[in-house]
């Protein structure tokens, strides 16, 4: 069947077939040609894909991000960001990428972060004297911290295939995901000096910020609400997904009343659009792990990975690699849910622990979205920023740098992931 499976497959992603239908397809034809299993049996394995506690955080955040993103909670944290730092030389870069990693802990999504607070510093960065490939870069890295600062979609679909931990998972994003935020802040300031742009705006005012902190409050403190209940254990990390919604529509309806009845249609749209396509992977993909079960591919690689070698290490960088080859030609929550089946026993079976293997994997997946052909968040910056393609790229290569130094200290330096959860969360 996986001869089938994989060549059908190929061939749907080459000629352009959605990947969803891509891989449904792909499995139903290896079921129907390659065995004498019921064909009912890829209905049954794509509604148990989509039949998990867990996986409800992420249309749970999905929406959260859209009431709150409509509530224009956005620009009340940008304009504290504003208050902060935007007096530095290249400050104005800074608050783009702070005002990110603040929206990035709300959302859970890099597609949602990019829209909420890209689409509002673009003119600014443009009157600064960036040039618009440099933003599209700088947009694509910092929105791409929303699947590594949690709460994040990634990690989500990864708790509920592997049944970790959701929680360890969210506070283990939390130090990566900030070390990347400051490099870029630094990626800022560099540009700045070097080309004379940006050379930073007004003076630092204590009562500027605090007025801007008081009314960016309520909006502030929603990614401690998120991770804060989590942590405590008043409420799981599915639950969480459903606090954040009720506390955007309370912020958006009575405290900052930016929210109307008729908006709700609009954000409940997009919100179903976004959820469908995220359980339509998952439902969809679980065909695959079937099929993977079925003809016990988890064993055939890893005894032909420990023919290779036996080094953990070793294992896991081959598996990174391969995610991130595969994440270049195929939607990255697409590829967790269908890598993860397969290599997750593995790395555990091989003592490798699985919290700093989840972190470094959900961090991974985001170099599939700054990179072509596929590249989700880069042709989104792009497009925001309405840069074009060839100088985009040349930008945002220091970019998926600095998410491949982090992602590699993370690993050779497990404490940078582990330290927090286990302090918080027990060992």
């Amino acid at each position: 069947m996986i001869p089938i499976a994989v060549i059908t497959l190929l061939v749907f992603l080459v000629v352009g077939v959605p990947v969803s239908f891509a891989i449904g397809l792909s499995g139903l034809l290896a079921i129907l040609l390659g065995s004498d299993i019921a064909p009912f049996m890829a209905v049954q394995q794509a509604v148990r894909g989509m039949n998990s506690f867990s996986l409800m955080a992420g249309p749970l955040f999905i929406l959260a991000g859209e009431i709150l993103g409509g509530a224009k909670l956005s620009k009340r944290i940008l304009d504290f960001c504003r208050a902060c730092i935007s007096q530095v030389r290249g400050g104005l870069g800074m608050v783009s990428v702070l005002a990110n990693m603040i929206f990035a802990g709300i959302s859970g999504s890099g597609a949602a972060t990019m829209s909420a607070v890209g689409s509002l510093t673009v003119p600014e960065l443009r009157a600064a004297g960036y040039k618009r490939s440099f933003i599209a870069a700088l947009i694509a890295g910092s929105g791409a911290l929303g699947p590594i600062i949690p709460p994040s979609t990634n990690m989500i679909v990864f708790a509920s295939l592997t049944g970790f931990s959701i929680g360890k998972l969210f506070i283990g994003g939390l130090i990566p995901g900030i070390i990347i935020g400051i490099c870029l802040m630094f990626l800022c300031r560099w540009y700045a000096k070097k080309y004379n742009v940006d050379a930073g705006s007004g003076s630092f005012s204590w009562k500027t910020v605090w007025k801007a902190f008081k009314n960016a409050f309520f909006a502030l403190i929603t990614p401690l609400i998120i991770v804060g209940g989590v942590i405590s254990g008043v409420f799981t990390a599915t639950e969480s997904g459903i606090v954040a919604c009720l506390y955007g529509l309370i912020c958006g309806f009575f405290i900052y009343r930016t929210l109307h009845l008729k908006d709700l249609v609009t954000i409940f749209k997009r919100a179903a659009s976004s959820s469908a396509m995220l359980m339509m992977i998952m439902g969809i993909s679980n065909i695959y792990s079937y099929i993977f079960a079925r003809e016990n591919l988890a064993t055939t690689i890893k005894n032909f990975m420990l023919s290779v070698t036996s080094d953990p290490n070793l294992v896991v960088l081959i598996i990174i690699v391969l995610m991130l080859i595969i994440g270049c030609f195929m939607e990255t929550l697409a590829a967790t849910a269908v890598i993860i089946p397969i290599v997750y026993p593995i790395v555990v079976g091989l003592g490798v622990d699985p919290l700093v293997f989840g972190v470094i994997f959900s961090i991974a997946t985001v170099v599939g979205g700054l990179t072509p052909p596929v590249g989700l968040y880069l042709f989104l910056s792009m497009n925001i920023a309405d840069a074009p393609f060839k100088d985009a790229v040349k930008y945002v290569a220091p970019v998926v740098l600095i998410v491949l130094v982090v992602m590699l200290l993370g690993y050779l330096f497990p404490p940078i992931i582990t330290f927090v959860p286990n302090l918080l969360m027990g060992a």
